[in-house]
């Protein structure tokens, strides 16, 4: 049902997906996403990890498993009929895995028709909880797995190019996300013209996109800015080690409520554990070392924060 030049899709969710990402890569999002899929599945749901990271997938090392023989690129291929057909075991009761491509060029760059194809068919998998590991950037493959998301989290560390970068992840998200919901094609060019930094004219911030598409639209500015509110998307801090690390998060999502216009919900902080790179470095399954670790319980925690009954299907379709 079309409202004012948006496009909204009716409440049809049957699993809750959740997408992982945050724009730059060594933040921790391959071991949250694996660990939160461990927790979730220790309850008795049955939850399936994707590895999205095309290219440069890993996610079954947290499982100590070697690259399995299946992956998505058999999907995108044709080699495997179905997208079910690609999911093997974790070794972890409940939780099953979805691999990421293996062997196949170009893959990170998927076309449009192979980019709907997976999104649309993971929307339709029958699992409770669907975790999407998305890879490093901001490209528009990354942002539109995020954005089928029912509830995205964000991923970052303490450090400063991570909290930039983690920023340029959500503006890049919210325009990318106008620009897949708005029909005027007035207003499409507008921030088609934002993003590219074209012809002089520049968006520093969401309010200053909403101002110009109120010259050219009355009223869709505050109808888009209600719009913007519907979207879940969720914080963590990984790699803590002080007290003014873990600070940091309540203050990213002030900075996003006054610079975006969007509610970011920061879940908790995850802190520093040497073993675990000690035990990723020697190969051992995450269940091995893992679970009676500090980190652990924080994400346990955070784990339980993000499974609520969601009842609307706030992603696109792709079509």
């Amino acid at each position: 049902m079309a409202e004012q030049g948006l496009t909204k899709k009716p409440a049809t969710a049957k699993n809750h997906i959740f997408a992982i990402g945050g724009g730059k890569g060594g933040t921790g999002k391959s071991l949250i996403a694996a660990s939160i899929g461990i927790c979730l599945a220790a309850r008795g749901s049955e939850v399936l990890l994707i590895d999205a990271d095309l290219g440069t997938a890993n996610l079954h090392t947290f499982f100590g498993l070697e690259p399995p023989k299946i992956g998505l690129s058999d999907f995108v291929t044709k080699k495997k009929s179905t997208i079910a057909g690609v999911v093997v075991k974790t070794g972890v009761n409940n939780l099953k895995l979805i691999s990421g491509a293996k062997d196949m060029i170009g893959i990170a760059n998927l076309s449009y028709g192979q980019k709907t194809k997976v999104l649309n068919n993971i929307k339709r998998l029958k699992y409770k909880y669907i975790l999407i590991d998305l890879g490093p950037g901001t490209t528009f493959n990354i942002l539109d797995f995020f954005l089928i998301s029912h509830c995205g989290i964000l991923i970052t560390s303490p450090e400063p190019t991570s909290i930039e970068n983690t920023y340029r992840f959500v503006k890049s998200l919210l325009f990318r996300y106008l620009r897949k919901t708005i029909n005027q094609k007035l207003v499409k060019s507008l921030i088609d013209r934002g993003v590219r930094q074209t012809s002089g004219q520049k968006f520093d911030s969401i309010f200053d996109l909403l101002e110009a598409i109120e010259q050219i639209e009355p009223n869709l500015g505050y109808t888009i800015a209600s719009y913007l509110s519907t979207l879940d998307i969720k914080l963590v801090i990984n790699e803590v080690r002080t007290d003014r690390d873990r600070a940091i998060g309540e203050k990213m999502a002030l900075v996003a409520r006054k610079y975006f216009g969007i509610q970011i919900d920061f879940l908790g902080s995850v802190s520093h554990d040497a073993n675990i790179r000690k035990g990723l470095l020697q190969m051992k399954p995450l269940m091995a070392y893992f679970p009676h670790s500090k980190a652990f319980k924080e994400i346990d925690e955070i784990s339980q924060k993000i499974t609520p009954a969601y009842q609307l299907d706030l992603g696109f379709s792709f079509d």
